[in-house]
């Protein structure tokens, strides 16, 4: 047992969140790194080479080229030029430490060429390294061509997982709890309908999973109506929790839950915001190590307002990290590195349907510290009377 904990850690030095970068902050610098909307490396001059080397790259740089930190860092950056790239341009730029503006071609992760404006600047130097920051820019036309393939692709998927993936998968559910059941009879061995068992649960999540990304799709509308009613949020919490209770067993994690008596009933989308708590309390228990603590809280702020607070002593989360929380962009290469990730949706979803209450998210959290997460419900839904 022991020797697989070692093993573990010793993996886990490759994960984005141990490099040295987040580890010494860098005050606001760090912060629009990873907030901006531009493709942005930060470079430095190998002094035996004179050739620029990738340090550093922020998400939007990711999110557009594909590419990983870990694929692109200590790598040249004239490796992922095409091969017209004039290369003695930026070179003059990078050596006389001046900046610079200049067109390129970018090859993306899966090839694609990418139709570039790239600003190049001296940000920091010293005796021993130079260090620049590059920004990159898509041409305009290119953008909007992306945009709108892009558009099409996703209404496409939409339309075919409603239709193609809903309705055989109702079938799987009919079927197997038909056969789970025993409604036509007895099955015989208890195998099988532990097997049937087992296929209706699997069936039950990949329909929960295709209709959260359908509802998201709707969030990003202004046609989504809300199915609003009075409800008790204390009720609506404690239901939320005992559905984990089972899982925060299994990792031995301690769950403290706290509410104020006789709250006010709340005016509001029953059943998606107790789907929005649920998937809060479940990061929470996906990113808290064994024996771990989760504290879950309902209570009114200053001015009356609602606040649902969930916060763990988990592994928490880079500026990086959550600058693709709240991207509706699904990282499914996370998925690989990280099987605990999930497929990146889950904040996304509770920040649009708690801003459709009118209410807000926000997030706490810093790398091996831990994340709090706050759902923010006005008090004008509260029942005053």
């Amino acid at each position: 047992m022991n020797a697989s904990i070692e093993i573990r850690e010793g993996t886990s030095t490759t994960n984005i969140s141990k490099h040295p970068r987040y580890i010494d902050e860098n005050g606001l610098f760090n912060v629009v790194f990873n907030e901006v909307s531009d493709a942005i490396i930060l470079l430095s001059i190998d002094p035996q080479k004179d050739t620029p080397i990738i340090n550093d790259i922020n998400y939007h740089f990711e999110m557009i080229t594909g590419f990983s930190f870990h694929d692109v860092r200590n790598k040249p950056l004239f490796d992922f030029f095409h091969d017209n790239f004039e290369q003695h341009i930026i070179y003059d730029a990078l050596k006389n430490r001046k900046s610079a503006f200049i067109h390129c071609n970018f090859k993306c992760a899966n090839q694609q060429i990418l139709s570039m404006n790239m600003t190049v600047r001296p940000y920091n130097g010293d005796v021993t390294s130079s260090r620049f920051i590059c920004v990159f820019r898509m041409d305009k036309d290119h953008v909007q061509v992306k945009d709108e393939a892009a558009r099409e692709i996703k209404q496409k998927l939409l339309a075919a997982m409603h239709h193609n993936f809903k309705t055989p998968l109702n079938g799987i559910l009919g079927y197997s709890e038909v056969i789970m059941t025993e409604m036509l009879g007895p099955i015989g061995k208890k195998t099988y309908k532990e097997y049937a068992s087992d296929i209706h649960g699997a069936g039950q999540e990949l329909l929960e999973l295709i209709d959260s990304l359908l509802e998201l799709k709707e969030l990003e509308t202004t046609e989504l109506e809300l199915h609003e009613e009075w409800f008790d949020l204390t009720v609506l919490l404690k239901d939320c929790v005992n559905k984990f209770k089972n899982e925060a067993v299994k990792k031995n994690i301690v769950v403290e839950v706290s509410y104020i008596l006789n709250m006010p009933d709340f005016f509001g989308d029953r059943t998606r915001l107790k789907k929005s708590v649920e998937s809060v309390i479940d990061n929470a228990i996906k990113f808290t190590a064994p024996e771990g603590k989760i504290i879950i809280s309902l209570y009114k702020d200053k001015i009356g307002n609602s606040i649902i607070s969930c916060s763990d002593n988990g592994k928490g989360m880079t500026p990086q990290e959550i600058s693709k929380a709240f991207s509706s962009d699904t990282q499914l290469d996370d998925i690989y590195s990280d099987p605990c990730t999930g497929i990146g949706f889950g904040i996304t979803y509770v920040k649009k349907l708690i801003e459709k209450h009118g209410g807000s998210l926000s997030i706490i959290s810093a790398p091996s510290e831990g994340t709090k997460l706050n759902l923010n419900l006005p008090k004008a839904r509260l029942n005053t009377n």
